[in-house]
């Protein structure tokens, strides 16, 4: 079996903002996403859509080691404190270090101009290739869904000492 698995980018993401700024941004960025001229045709539609689910290669992630198991910082933009945070394993979290440098990513469609996608909730670094786009439908909303209570725990400090719904969109 060939484990070589090959994709072509169909655009970028474009933003002004630094990557430490997109890193510590706990809602993302505005951004565009500049699709490849091959693949306008396909946009024909999108923008009827408020939200768009993009997927991308993590460029910037590409041969770094990922660990299986770790405490998931991220959560430290929110008033959490490393020693609060429980240590779980790498698909818990959303880190962008992992076995392969993919994201899926759920981001507000602003509009829609030409090959360009104007874009907030941007959680992606100015260059990321995107891999593909598809829309948000309540058919991929799930009615209930379990969490568990490490997560509904740091929610709590989080509104206590940040005032961020870590479980809310926007």
């Amino acid at each position: 079996m060939n484990d070589i698995i090959k994709y072509k980018p169909i655009g970028y993401v474009r933003n002004e903002h630094s990557d430490e700024v997109v890193r510590t941004s706990w809602r993302g960025v505005k951004a565009r996403i500049e699709v490849l001229p091959d693949y306008v045709e396909g946009l024909k539609g999108l923008e009827e859509f408020s939200h768009i689910i993009v997927v991308a290669h993590l460029h910037k992630a590409e041969g770094k080691d990922f660990r299986k198991v770790f405490k998931p910082k991220g959560f430290l933009k929110v008033g959490i404190k490393e020693e609060e945070l429980p240590e779980v394993g790498v698909f818990c979290t959303a880190s962008p270090l992992r076995p392969n440098p993919i994201a899926v990513t759920i981001m507000r469609l602003v509009k829609v101009e030409g090959n360009i996608l104007y874009v907030d909730h941007c959680d992606l670094y100015d260059g990321t290739p995107v891999l593909d786009i598809k829309p948000m439908t309540p058919s991929r909303c799930p009615e209930e869904i379990k969490l568990p209570r490490w997560l509904v725990e740091l929610r709590e400090k989080a509104l206590e000492r940040s005032n961020v719904d870590i479980f809310r969109y926007g």
